[in-house]
C-alpha cells in the first residue's frame, strides 16, 4: 500500500455555532481508515470541538457584506455576484492558499454548494477533485448550476435531497444519496438519573423532551404547547429543551421564556442551555419530540434517541420520513400541529409496553441502517472512486 491520501475537510459556519454540518463529519473523521486516509479540518472560525489530534486550520473572517437592495430578476443575479465576489472572492484566495500549503489528494465541503462556492472556486483553481456534501434543500441558481460542474460528486443526505438537486439542474460529476451516520455505541443508556436530579425531577415523572439550538424554524414552541395539553392528563409531566440559544433565535427564546412561565407550564419545562452531555439528556427523556416547522433535511438527534433505544415523535415529511419507522420506531404526525403533537405524546405516556418496545425496535434500526461504520464504509469508496477517476 501507499502513503494514505491526504483529505481535507472543509467545515463554514460561522456565529459560534456546532450544528449538523460539524456534527455530522466529525464521526466520519474520527472513524476514517488512517492507512488510508489523513484527514485535516478547515474551518471558518474556532470552535471548541474535540479533533483527536486531527490538524484544524481556522482562516479569517469573512468580509460583512453590504446591506443593499435590488429590483427584478436581473438586479438581484447582479447584486448577487457582487456580494460573491466581495465574500467568496477572498475567501477562495484564502483557501486556494491553505490547498497549496496542505496539497491534499481531495477536498471534502461539508456545507452544500451554495454554501461552500469558494470552496469549489478554489479547488478548482487548484485542480483539485471535490466532494461536496448537500445538507439540504438551498435555492439553486445560475450561479450554483454553473459551480457545480467543478464537484465530482454530491453527496445528498436523503433520496428527496438527491431529487430535488437533479430537478434543479445540479451539474456534478456524480449525485448519490450517502445517510448520515453515528456511534451507536458511544450512545448507551444511564446517564438519564444525572440529569433528572440536576433538574429535581421525580424518577417516576414522565419526561418528553427536544434537543436543537433554541430558533423558531426548530419548532420548541410546537412542542411547549404540545406538553401544556397533555398536561391536562398527565399533570406531572416534565419536558427538557436541550439546547444553546441561536444567534437568530434571541426573540424567539424570549417569547419562549415568556410561554414557559404561564400557570399551565410554569416549573414543568425546563430549557437547559447548551449541553455537552446530549447523550445522557436523551436518556433522561421517555420521549423523544422532533418539531422542525420547515421541512427538515435529516434529522440526526432522532438517530441519537432510537440508538438510545427512545420512542420518537416527528413531523411526516423530510428527514423523519427515512430516519422513523411509523408506529415500529416512533409515530409521525402532521408538521406544525401542536395538537397532534398532544395527541402521540399521550398515547406513548400512557403505554409504557408500547414505549419500550417502540425504543428497542429503534436501536436495532439505528444499528442497522445509521451506524457511522456503515457511513464510513460508503464515504471510504466514494473517495477512492474519486481519486482514481481523477488519476485516469
Amino acid at each position: 500500500m501507499g502513503e494514505p491520501q491526504r483529505i481535507l475537510f472543509v467545515e463554514a459556519s460561522t456565529g459560534g455555532v456546532v450544528g449538523g454540518s460539524l456534527t455530522g463529519i466529525l464521526p466520519l473523521i474520527a472513524h476514517l481508515d488512517r492507512t488510508r486516509f489523513t484527514p485535516t479540518l478547515a474551518l471558518f472560525e474556532p470552535k471548541a470541538i474535540a479533533t483527536d489530534g486531527v490538524p484544524v486550520h481556522v482562516l479569517p473572517p469573512l468580509p460583512r457584506p453590504t446591506a443593499t437592495a435590488a429590483r427584478g430578476r436581473l438586479g438581484r443575479l447582479l447584486l448577487r455576484m457582487r456580494r460573491l465576489y466581495a465574500a467568496a472572492g477572498p475567501r477562495a484566495q484564502a483557501l486556494a492558499q491553505l490547498y497549496r500549503r496542505e496539497r491534499p489528494a481531495l477536498v471534502y465541503l461539508a456545507n452544500g454548494f451554495r454554501a461552500n462556492l469558494d470552496g469549489v472556486l478554489a479547488a478548482r483553481r487548484c485542480g483539485l477533485p471535490v466532494v461536496c456534501h448537500e445538507k439540504g434543500f438551498e435555492p439553486v441558481g445560475p450561479v450554483e448550476r454553473l459551480a457545480s460542474h467543478w464537484i465530482d460528486a454530491c453527496v445528498c443526505m436523503t433520496d428527496e435531497i438527491a431529487d430535488y438537486c437533479r430537478a434543479r439542474r445540479v451539474n456534478a460529476r456524480r449525485l448519490l444519496t450517502i445517510h448520515d451516520g453515528i456511534d451507536c455505541d458511544a450512545f448507551r443508556g444511564g446517564g438519564g438519573a444525572a440529569v433528572r436530579r440536576e433538574f429535581g425531577i421525580p424518577p417516576e415523572a414522565p419526561v418528553a423532551g427536544i434537543v436543537g439550538h433554541i430558533q423558531d424554524w426548530k419548532g420548541q414552541h410546537l412542542v411547549v404547547e404540545a406538553v401544556a395539553r397533555a398536561r391536562r392528563r398527565f399533570p406531572e409531566l416534565r419536558c427538557l429543551v436541550v439546547g444553546g440559544v441561536h444567534r437568530r433565535g434571541v426573540e424567539y427564546a424570549a417569547r419562549l421564556r415568556e410561554r414557559i412561565a404561564a400557570a399551565d407550564l410554569a416549573g414543568h419545562v425546563i430549557l437547559t442551555g447548551p449541553r455537552q452531555d446530549v447523550a445522557a439528556c436523551l436518556d433522561a427523556m421517555d420521549v423523544v419530540l422532533h418539531a422542525s416547522v420547515v421541512p427538515e433535511p435529516f434529522g440526526r438527534v432522532l438517530i441519537e434517541a432510537m440508538a438510545l433505544a427512545r420512542p420518537v415523535i416527528a413531523p411526516r415529511e423530510g428527514g423523519p420520513l427515512v430516519i422513523v419507522v411509523d408506529g415500529e420506531t416512533g409515530l409521525l404526525v402532521p408538521p406544525r400541529d401542536a395538537a397532534a403533537m398532544a395527541d402521540a405524546l399521550e398515547a406513548l405516556v400512557a403505554d409504557p409496553t408500547r414505549r419500550a418496545a417502540m425504543g428497542r425496535a429503534g436501536r436495532a434500526r439505528a444499528h442497522a441502517v445509521f451506524d457511522i461504520r456503515r457511513h464510513v464504509e460508503a464515504m471510504e469508496a466514494l473517495f477512492d472512486e474519486v481519486l482514481a477517476a481523477r488519476a485516469r
